[in-house]
């Protein structure tokens, strides 16, 4: 058996009533919200590079695209930093930002770079079977720049150790091994550079 129940006119005009009731309290408390505050949009003051002293800032700032007067964001100093970065001078390089002192909306961003060291000398220990212009050529036909007065970079130096390796090896010394180590020269920004080179044996055809 199915039981049917029918609203009475009453009972429909009650209902009817209950819902305008709700829906005009529901826009009162909307109307009641205060709109969303909106973003305080922050403006670069003044731009600053720190901590080259054989880099000429002015070549620096041709690489970035930022400038005072610009929209600042945290992604505008990131990609600046990465823009510094990708020069390879540097070994480190970072963004410090402050407010400014006389603009509400202001920011002052500095960045902060350590220039990679220069190479003041390199010496090779212990070879016999090949020579420094050896050595330098097959540097040179790999790319890899590592003479006196080029940037220091450590990943050079790893690179260099397989190019002596494999020339060693083309010249009959399969064992050979190859350690280098490298100084920096106190606060001058200069680095020396030594090979130990071991030939071992060569090996017989």
């Amino acid at each position: 058996m199915y039981t049917c129940h029918v609203l009475q006119p009453a009972a429909k005009l009650e209902l009817l009533a209950s819902a305008w009731l709700f829906l005009f309290v529901g826009q009162a408390i909307s109307a009641q919200q205060p709109p969303p505050a909106a973003k305080t949009a922050y403006i670069i003051e003044r731009l600053e590079i720190v901590g080259n002293r054989r880099v000429p800032t002015d070549k620096l700032w041709a690489r970035m695209t930022v400038h005072a007067g610009d929209t600042y964001s945290v992604e505008t100093a990131q990609r600046e930093v990465r823009s510094l970065w990708n020069t390879g001078f540097f070994d480190n390089v970072r963004s410090e930002v402050a407010d400014s002192p006389s603009r509400a909306n202001g920011k002052i961003v500095i960045f902060v770079v350590q220039e990679k060291p220069i190479i003041a000398g390199i010496d090779y220990q212990g070879i016999q079977s090949i020579t420094e212009p050896d050595i330098r050529r097959a540097l040179k036909n790999q790319k890899i720049k590592l003479s006196v007065g080029d940037w220091f970079d450590q990943s050079d130096l790893k690179r260099a150790v397989n190019v002596i390796t494999q020339l060693l090896a083309s010249r009959g010394y399969q064992s050979a091994t190859v350690e280098p180590t490298y100084e920096r020269i106190g606060s001058s920004g200069t680095v020396t550079i030594e090979f130990n080179i071991d030939e071992g044996p060569k090996t017989k055809k």
